[in-house]
C-alpha cells in the first residue's frame, strides 16, 4: 500500500500544483488585464486631455485670427477715411485755388477795364487839346489865305 500511497500522494500533489498553477496563471492573467485596462484607461485620459486642450487650442486661435481679421477690417476702414478726408481737403484746396484765381482774373479785368477807361479819357483830352491846336491852325492857315487873296 505505501506504493499505491505515494502514488496516490504524487497524484493528489500533481493535481495540486495543477490547480496551483492555474489559479497563479488566472491570477497573472487578471492582474494582466488590470493592468492592460488601466493602461486603457490612462490612455484614453491622455487622449481625452489631448483632445480637450487641441480643441481648446483651435478654439483660442480662431478666436485671435478673428481678432486680427476684425483689427485689419478696422484699420482698413480707418485708412479709407483718412484717404477720403484727404481727397475732400484737396478738393477744398483746389476749390479754394480755383476762387483765388477767379478773384485775382476779376481784379485783374477790373484793374484793365479802369486802366482802358484811363487810356480812352487821356486820348479824349489829347484829341480835346489837339484840337483847339488844329483849330487854331486851321484858323491862322484860313487867314493867311484870306489875307493873300486879298
Amino acid at each position: 500500500m505505501k506504493r499505491e500511497e505515494l502514488a496516490l500522494a504524487r497524484e493528489q500533489m500533481l493535481v495540486r500544483m495543477k490547480a496551483e498553477t492555474e489559479e497563479a496563471s488566472q491570477k497573472r492573467e487578471q492582474a494582466l488585464w488590470k493592468e492592460k485596462a488601466e493602461s486603457d484607461e490612462a490612455t484614453r485620459k491622455r487622449e481625452q486631455f489631448f483632445m480637450e486642450h487641441e480643441l481648446k487650442r483651435q478654439q483660442e486661435k480662431l478666436k485671435a485670427d478673428m481678432h486680427r481679421e476684425i483689427a485689419n477690417l478696422e484699420a482698413i476702414e480707418r485708412r479709407e477715411t483718412e484717404f477720403q478726408q484727404l481727397q475732400e481737403k484737396e478738393r477744398e484746396r483746389a476749390r479754394d485755388a480755383q476762387l483765388k484765381l477767379r478773384k485775382l482774373a476779376a481784379q485783374d479785368l477790373k484793374k484793365r477795364d479802369r486802366l482802358e477807361r484811363e487810356l480812352v479819357r487821356q486820348q479824349q483830352q489829347n484829341l480835346l487839346l489837339q484840337n483847339p491846336r488844329e483849330i487854331n491852325r486851321l484858323d491862322v492857315q484860313a487867314d493867311r489865305n484870306l489875307f493873300q487873296q486879298r
